[in-house]
């Protein structure tokens, strides 16, 4: 499993920037050199709404910002539309066009293979911190005035914490009540946004200059406002909501793709400028990613280097091939990210990369795991088995998230990873069922037995967990009385933001799995290892 890199455009507070790889390190205490403060946060709010201004009554509620951006070595262009509660952000890097927005109170987003989500509102913490700033007049359990600091911004600091939003520090400016900077933290990551050069058009009081410094400074991004608009006309189709493209050509409705399930592991060979290599297929993934060695080998060219984290922190950036093809598909300048990745599937069978999102979400997938077969399906012509149960995914961070259930803790989401060896549980879920974290007996068990085996093999490190038997577990129909999960330990860079955990090939290998993402859905039904294991 490997998570994309967050990009979205934030209209908040009269600033608009762009918030990048929120996940990075830093602690979510209290910023230090807080000195108490007489001021009240009333009069600070005030102070800052009469500093940001708004638009001349009588004009739309509309904006247009154009910036340019600067990012992993890169530099491209981002222009933001806004028009009441709808808007949409273009983001063009390199060689990659991605989009994103908000259409009639939906979210969306555009990869740069031009696959379009109909995003669930999984992630909503940070428009909710949004909205209770804007609605705040005064101190409640959500907003407060901590106090002043004078290093290293001369700055009121607000806390926002709302149920529901996310943990992040407002550094008001005591000299101008403009905005210093935002600081958002979650699970032990947090990211700092820093605005300047604040100029006023029609009366609004804009920063044209943003600087996101991720992990302590490890990654800078820069933004510079070009070009401004407010109360002007948008065109709707400006708003509008891109047809989602498919990156895979079928030459017939159905193929049996070449390969094999080795160990539950889904193996495929893929045909990149003519030679072969192995990649595993995963649900888990966000994308496509091709070991750095094999992009180099093959001559393709590598557009910017930026962080990623997954079990560990990585230099990945992106490329472009050509041509791909797995067995009788065919894929044309499909856009990968090229990380350090090596694996062998059983210890002789070498895997080159992760073929996730991308290739999922053009075809239909049917993994037959008792007779080791992956069938792709033209979407327009499948029709799901009579005994298909189907439940419905989210697709927010191009990962499938079902709902499940573990004994008293209901409501739980969960991610559908073929990539993972076993399903897993993050401290998140720990923190807040800890009344459903009763052992059955086999997690203490084997903490007794295998007491050196604490870690599991990411993409970029190693992640520590501890075994524990849950249950009843509740997917859909099916009840497991017990089910053992890996419950990590201090994996906040695993660890995926407003989600209890992973259900991994420990519990698929149980059925025919049809990975239907064009029809936001998967289908289930039991093979034989589930009724030798279950009965009916």
């Amino acid at each position: 499993m490997f998570e994309k890199t967050v990009t979205r455009t934030v209209l908040a507070a009269g600033v608009a920037v762009v918030l990048a790889g929120i996940r990075v390190s830093a602690a979510a205490a209290l910023p230090p050199g807080i000195e108490p403060t007489t001021v009240s946060l009333s009069s600070v709010l005030a102070a800052y709404r009469r500093a940001s201004g708004t638009v001349a009554p009588g004009r739309p509620d509309t904006r247009v910002l154009r910036w340019t951006i600067a990012i992993g070595g890169m530099t491209g262009t981002e222009t933001a539309l806004q028009s009441g509660s709808d808007e949409r952000t273009d983001t063009i890097l390199g060689p990659a066009h991605e989009a994103a927005g908000t259409l009639g109170g939906r979210g969306w987003s555009m990869n740069a293979n031009g696959e379009v989500v109909m995003e669930r509102g999984i992630h909503r913490g940070e428009q909710v911190d949004d909205a209770t700033f804007r609605a705040a007049t005064g101190p409640s359990s959500a907003i407060v005035l901590v106090g002043h600091m004078t290093e290293p911004f001369d700055a009121y600091v607000i806390k926002v914490d709302p149920t529901g939003g996310v943990l992040e520090y407002l550094y008001i400016d005591r000299a101008t009540s403009l905005l210093d900077a935002r600081a958002i933290h979650r699970h032990g990551h947090s990211d700092l946004v820093t605005y300047d050069d604040y100029r006023t058009t029609l009366g609004v009081t804009t920063a044209w200059h943003a600087q996101d410094s991720i992990d302590d400074g490890r990654q800078v991004e820069d933004y510079r406002l070009q070009d401004i608009a407010l109360g002007v006309p948008v065109d709707p189709s400006q708003l509008a909501i891109p047809q989602s493209k498919s990156i895979v050509a079928f030459s017939a409705p159905r193929s049996t793709l070449p390969g094999r399930i080795i160990g539950d592991r889904i193996i495929l060979p893929i045909k990149i400028g003519g030679r072969v290599v192995n990649l595993q297929l995963d649900s888990g993934a966000a994308g496509i990613a091709l070991d750095r060695g094999v992009v180099e080998a093959l001559g393709y060219t590598e557009y910017g280097r930026v962080i990623g984290e997954t079990a560990g922190t990585y230099v990945e950036s992106d490329a472009v091939i050509p041509s791909m093809t797995l067995g009788t598909l065919t894929m044309q300048n499909v856009h990968v990210r090229a990380i350090p990745f090596g694996d062998l599937a059983n210890g002789d069978t070498p895997v080159a990369g992760l073929l996730g999102f991308d290739f999922i979400d053009s075809v239909v997938l049917h993994i037959d795991y008792v007779n080791g077969s992956v069938e792709a399906i033209d979407p327009q012509a499948f029709t799901p088995p009579p005994a298909a149960v189907s439940i419905p995914i989210a697709l927010d961070d191009e990962i499938p998230a079902i709902s499940a259930r573990i004994g008293p803790a209901t409501g739980l989401r969960f991610l559908v990873d073929t990539g993972a060896d076993r399903s897993i549980l993050f401290p998140s879920f720990a923190s807040a069922h800890a009344d459903a974290l009763v052992d059955h007996g086999l997690g203490a068990e084997m903490e007794a037995s295998f007491p050196f085996l604490s870690d599991f093999e990411g993409v970029g490190g190693e992640v520590s967990y501890r075994p524990i038997e849950l249950g009843p577990l509740t997917v859909a129909p099916w009840t497991y009385e017990k089910w053992l999960f890996f419950l990590t330990q201090d994996a906040s860079k695993f660890e995926l933001d407003d989600y209890d955990g992973i259900l991994g090939q420990d519990l698929l290998r149980y059925y025919d799995l049809y990975l239907d993402y064009p029809h936001s859905r998967i289908l289930l039904v039991p093979n034989s290892r589930y009724t030798d294991r279950f009965g009916n």
